[in-house]
This record gives C-alpha cells, structure tokens and sequence, in this order.
C-alpha cells in the first residue's frame, strides 16, 4: 500500500485530506502542521508520497521545506494551496514537484494528481537507474584495459584515494601501543618492460597480448589482494601497495618479483625474455599527490636505463635537477607579457548539424624571439609552477574579451570565447570577482564567456571545487569539462559539478568508425550528457568518418583539423567571414 505523509496546519484540512486519501486506497502514516519538526517525522516514517500545504507553521514553509527534503531522500511532493500567485508558484516549481493542487479540491483531482505524481516518480526513478547501470558499465570500460581487464591510469587517482582512506585509519587507529606499530609509507612502483615492443615487432600483436596477460598473472600470483595494479600507457605498469613500515619493506618487495618475474616465457619452445626495471617513490616522503609520485618513480626508472636488465631504483631528489635550458626559459617567460611575445589563436566550435561556426577556444602561443615554437605543454607547466600562470591567465581573459566583444559587433552576433582554466588559477582567491571586472571592463556578455577545465583541477578536493564552481556560475559564465575522460574521476562526479559543457578527448575521437571500444564509450557519453542537459563538444576531429559517427550519435559541437586549426586573430576573422 502507499504511503503518503501530510503536512497541513489546520486541523479540520488535515483530517479531511486523511478521509479522502482512506478512501482512495492509501494509508496515511502521518501528519505534522509545523515545518520545523516535520522533516525528522517524514523521514521517520519511509513514506512514499508528502501532500505538502505551502503555509504552514514554524519559520519554513512548504516550499523551503522540500528544498530541505530533497536533500535527504527523493520522496515525490505535492503542494497543496489555497491560492497559486506567481511567486508562489515560480518557488514550488524550482523544487522540482511532482503536483500542485489548489484547494478547496475534488476528489476526483486528489486522485488523478496522486496517480500522475506516482507514475511521474516512476518514470524518472527508472530514468536514474538506466542511467546509474550506464554509468557504471561505461566506467568500467574506461577505467579498465582492454587487454588484461586490470584497471588503467584513468582509475589510478580513485584507487590511490582508496588506500590513502585505509592508510590515515591506521595512523588514527588507537588500539596501537607504540607509534613503530604503525605502518608509515605508501610505495608507488613504476614497471617499465621495455622489450615488448621488440615482442611485438617480431611475433606478432597476438603473443604480444599473451605476454601481457601472462606477466600480469605473475604478478597477481606475488601480490597481495589489496595491492592495486594498474596498467598504464604502452607496457608500463604501476604498482600502489598498502601501507608499510619501512622503505626496506617495499625495496623487499621489489627483489622478489625481479626474481619471480624475470624467469623467461616459453612458446612453441621458444624461450622469451623480458627486461624488467622497477622505479619506487615513497608517500608522503617523495609528494602528497599520484601524479607527482609516480613522475619520481619514473624518474628512478630512467635513471636505470644503462646500467643493465633487471634492476631497481629508489627515487632520491638527486635523480631530478632542472636543466639549464628550463631554467632560462623561466627567466624569459616572465618577460614575454611586456614584450608582447604572447598571441592568442583561435579554434573554431563548429555545431555539427549546420556547420556554422558558434565560437572558438582561445589557445595560447609564445612567439619567442630564438625558438621558433615552444609548445604550451613545455610553457604553461612551467608558469604554473612559478606562479606566472595568475598573470597570464588574466592577460588571457582580457584579451579573449576584447577580440570577442570586437567580433560580436562587427558580425552583429553571439558568438562565444572558451579560455582553459589552470588549477593554480581555479583555485586563486576571489577568482570570480576578477572574472566579473574583466568583463564588466569591456561590457561583455558573462554567458558567451566559457571557462574551461580539467578533471583533475577538480576531483582532490570535490568540497572546495563544487563551492568554487558556484561562485563561477554564480557570475552569469558557462563551465565547460575539457579532455573527459583523460582525468581519473568518477562518471558520477559529473552529476555533483554545475556544468554546462562536456568536451571529449580527442584519445576517444580518434578512428572512432573503426575502433569499437572508443565508439561505445563516446556513445554512452553523448548519451548521458544529454540526459544531464549538458551539451557536447567532440575535440580533435581530424576525417569525415569521425564527423559521421558524431553526427548520428548526436553530438552538439566539434572542434579540430578537419574544419580548421588554430588560428591567429586576423585570419580567424576571414574563417568568419566565409562562415557567417
């Protein structure tokens, strides 16, 4: 039987509604008249539908009151009210109800709107399922490798996260009489098997893929259960282990598996060798983040690479030092704002049904006087870790805004400027206030400004970012996700962002008519996107093929070669001007 919850404050009303609602086959499981006590009852009682009157006692009223509900359980609300004026009803439909009777009410409406109310319930309720069952079966595919079914680098941050919680319970844990009881490191292992590629090249793909499985195997069989591995890019691994006590623990652990894992493979009695090399950092000794600790253990890798087969290393901050070149391009880049060395080009986001162009993403570009290019994943890093990134940043916004606002008047139209966010700019104090001077300096309109980030800008401190991204929001701007799926979050963690934007890696774009894997993937994605209300930009599409697929599965935009490249102002104008 279902059961409704009403909360009314005149006496008479409630016990009335009660009546009616015995008679249409429903059990009242309770009733409150004051909005301040009400929600501990509702949820108290499990009920499946709330009959909510807007005016009722206490400092809430109805409306504010399912605000709150909402936040505690999905239970379908119908308002009741003896008069429905504009503002009243502009509140009660932000909370997204179910009904809205206005009373006094036939019977014949209480039911009819109950009946809606519970169907409607139904209909969105198997809506979140489909799309959580989506969510889940397209996570798997993306956090997964295909090859060996071990989760890949996009799961690394997840995992990390996961054996950190662990590691921190322990270090809590008061049941430990001596602090040497408590275990102190995470090690991070960076496999590198660097003959594989030898393997492939001479066997053939498909041994290549047994090989793979095979070592995997051997792996899994000298580990323990709770250590996570993980396959990364080419035929490198990584390796998280739970916590432990000392660094001779983990270097333990790294002999043993040089020993059971170098012995060589047999196939159609032929004997296969593997070189085998294992880089090892340290948390919270070499960095507090995945990122930084597996670059260190890299480095111990590299570090290796001529002193024979088979061996290990410790990162030690000896192994990394800048070089000379990095240093001077330090030096430069703070001078290249006043000597104008800086440029923005312009990508064109071309919406796909009609190919119109709609906007374009500002990309920088260093017009260095010696170097003939140096590419922004070499500069923008290095403005990052020196702080030069806030400057240039706001030297970015400004000038978008300007050749922007010069566009929308000469073309007489619309058009929109994405600018990446870095994360040392997200998460600069009082970011939206220089937002909203930057474009309340050149009368520019906030909703054609899109700022754009990453998903690992995001997801270290998803608290913090929500409230970040709201204040963002709250300025008039659009928020774009760049590069999905290259991060290592969660598919859910879309849903708890203010978004307005999906963009999709090129990686998934690439040969998408061909490659069933990042066909799937993209598919899902455009899916799910549109069912959040978000719109889609497909980066990187360089053939028709690729613009076929994404124009049968519904894709919104695309940027990429196949319309354009990037390009300097003036000749972005003549695009627009054989465009629009």
């Amino acid at each position: 039987m279902i059961k409704v919850f009403i909360v009314e404050d005149e006496i008479i009303a409630a016990e009335s509604l009660s009546i009616d609602l015995v008679k249409l086959g429903y059990e009242v499981v309770g009733r409150c008249s004051d909005g301040d006590k009400a929600l501990d009852k509702i949820l108290d009682t499990n009920a499946n539908l709330i009959l909510m009157d807007i005016q009722i006692k206490g400092d809430k009223d109805g409306i504010t009151l399912a605000e709150e509900l909402t936040k505690y359980h999905n239970i379908p609300v119908v308002f009741l009210t003896a008069y429905a004026d504009d503002n009243t009803l502009s509140r009660a439909i932000k909370t997204s109800p179910y009904g809205y009777i206005v009373k006094p009410y036939k019977i014949q409406d209480l039911s009819s709107t109950i009946i809606v109310a519970l169907n409607k319930y139904k209909e969105v309720e198997k809506i979140k399922s489909k799309l959580t069952k989506q969510q889940e079966k397209l996570n798997y595919i993306i956090k997964h490798d295909e090859v060996t079914q071990l989760p890949n680098q996009l799961s690394l941050l997840e995992n990390f996260n996961a054996i950190l919680e662990v590691f921190y319970q322990e270090l809590n844990n008061q049941f430990y009489e001596h602090e040497r009881d408590i275990p102190q490191l995470i090690p991070i292992f960076y496999l590198s098997f660097s003959r594989f590629k030898l393997i492939r090249d001479e066997f053939g793909q498909e041994l290549g893929n047994l090989l793979l499985k095979g070592l995997v195997k051997r792996l899994q069989v000298n580990l323990t259960e709770d250590t996570v591995i993980t396959r990364l890019d080419g035929d490198d691994f990584a390796v998280i282990m739970p916590p432990i006590f000392t660094r001779q623990d983990a270097i333990d652990t790294a002999k043993m598996l040089l020993e059971k894992i170098t012995p060589p493979f047999v196939y159609k009695n032929n004997e296969i060798y593997i070189d085998f090399k294992i880089g090892i950092s340290f948390y919270p000794l070499d960095g507090n983040n995945i990122d930084e600790l597996l670059y260190k253990a890299k480095e111990a890798v590299k570090d290796l690479e001529h002193k024979g087969e088979n061996q290990y290393q410790v990162y030690s901050s000896t192994l990394h030092q800048y070089t000379s070149k990095q240093i001077s391009l330090e030096a430069q880049l703070h001078h290249a704002l006043e000597r104008n060395q800086l440029e923005l080009y312009y990508q064109p986001k071309v919406e796909i049904r009609t190919r119109k162009i709609l906007g374009a993403e500002a990309l920088l570009r260093w017009n260095h006087p010696e170097e003939r290019f140096i590419s922004p994943t070499v500069f923008i890093p290095l403005a990052e870790e020196t702080g030069l990134i806030e400057v240039i940043g706001e030297w970015v916004l400004n000038k978008a805004c300007e050749d922007f606002k010069f566009l929308q008047q000469k073309y007489q139209t619309d058009l929109q400027v994405a600018v990446n966010l870095s994360p040392r700019q997200f998460n600069q104090d009082l970011l939206e206030h220089k937002i909203l001077k930057i474009i309340g300096f050149h009368s520019f309109n906030p909703a054609l400004l899109e700022l754009e980030l990453t998903e690992s800008t995001l997801v270290n401190n998803t608290g913090i970012a929500i409230k970040k991204l709201n204040k963002l929001k709250s300025v008039g701007v659009t928020i774009a996700i760049d590069d999905f799926g290259t991060g290592y979050s969660s598919l859910g963690y879309i849903q708890e962002f203010n978004f307005d934007i999906l963009k999709i890696d090129r990686c998934f774009i690439k040969d998408i008519h061909n490659n069933l894997k990042n066909a799937t993937i993209t598919k899902y994605l455009i899916e799910m996107a549109h069912q959040l209300n978000l719109k889609v930009v497909a980066e990187g599409v360089e053939i028709e093929p690729e613009l076929a697929f994404l124009y049968k599965n519904y894709c919104d935009y695309y940027q990429g070669y196949l319309f354009s490249r990037p390009l300097p102002f003036a000749q972005f104008q003549e695009l627009l001007d054989n465009n629009i």
